[in-house]
């Protein structure tokens, strides 16, 4: 089972596409510099499972250039 859920990460970012990408692009970061973990606990022992933890809780958000909002 997806900790946390699809719901709770859909509400924070409308877009799963986005989602998996922010959550691949702070997985590696977090892998390589571990110090910048923003929380204090987490579920999950993996970096993925770590960066999903953080879009959940709304510490990370997606970088959107304005050019791509139409």
């Amino acid at each position: 089972m997806l900790n946390p859920p699809l719901n709770q990460l859909t509400a924070k970012v409308n877009s799963k596409y986005l989602i998996a990408t922010t959550a691949a692009k702070r997985a590696r970061e977090l892998d390589e510099r571990r110090e910048t973990a923003l929380l204090d606990q987490y579920h999950s022992s993996k970096p993925v499972g770590k960066a999903l933890e953080e879009i959940a809780d709304g510490k990370i958000e997606p970088f959107v250039p304005k050019e791509y909002l139409g």
